[in-house]
């Protein structure tokens, strides 16, 4: 049986699947912005004395496996960096004082031959599975190309790599501490 409706059609019920389908929506638009959300916030922050020892142990990690390498890391510094486009183009903005900076120091060692790059490769990816890092091997850039590397997921959220570098094809050697969210402003290490 149906019932009239004041404009004179019959009110029939929707089917099951019809009164859902806004539900499902809403619930699929609130879960979106709570992942978007939840990805701009960028974990907790830390204070400015926090963010300084976190680029101290970022260096520190780097500096430990260039003279793995048996080397002297203040010989083949690449490079101080703070800023990525990733880190600071998210969705969303901090708060007064807070400031994301993804601190980055780069070494370019300098190998005799293919074969020495190929046996520091081997040399880091021993040594950080013997600290029980995380090891995975990176591909070479392109098919038939040279310069397979090695990257570790390392203590303090410090991630290591030994790879070409995208641009020059050189060896590089990377202590990448991640975007952090920290108190106080781009501490300029240039």
């Amino acid at each position: 049986m149906t019932t009239a409706t004041p404009t004179g059609r019959p009110l029939t019920p929707a089917p099951h699947h019809r009164r859902r389908a806004p539900a499902l929506i809403a619930s699929g638009a609130v879960l979106l912005l709570g992942a978007l959300t939840q990805g701009c916030a960028g974990g907790r922050v830390m204070a400015e004395s926090e963010f300084r020892e976190h680029m101290r142990l970022t260096e520190e990690a780097g500096e430990e496996a260039v003279r793995r390498l048996g080397t002297d890391p203040s010989a083949f510094v690449n490079g101080h960096e703070m800023a990525n486009a990733s880190c600071k183009d998210e969705f969303g903005s901090d708060g007064d004082g807070v400031t994301r900076d993804q601190p980055r120091v780069t070494w370019a060692p300098r190998f005799e031959s293919g074969a020495g790059y190929r046996a520091a490769v081997v040399t880091l990816r021993a040594a950080w599975s013997a600290q029980g890092l995380t090891v995975e091997d990176i591909p070479a850039p392109g098919k038939g190309e040279r310069g397979a590397g090695v990257r570790a997921e390392g203590e303090h959220d410090v991630d290591l790599s030994l790879r070409p570098d995208r641009y020059s094809g050189e060896p590089i050697l990377t202590a990448d501490g991640g975007c952090v969210r920290h108190h106080g402003y781009l501490i300029d290490r240039g």
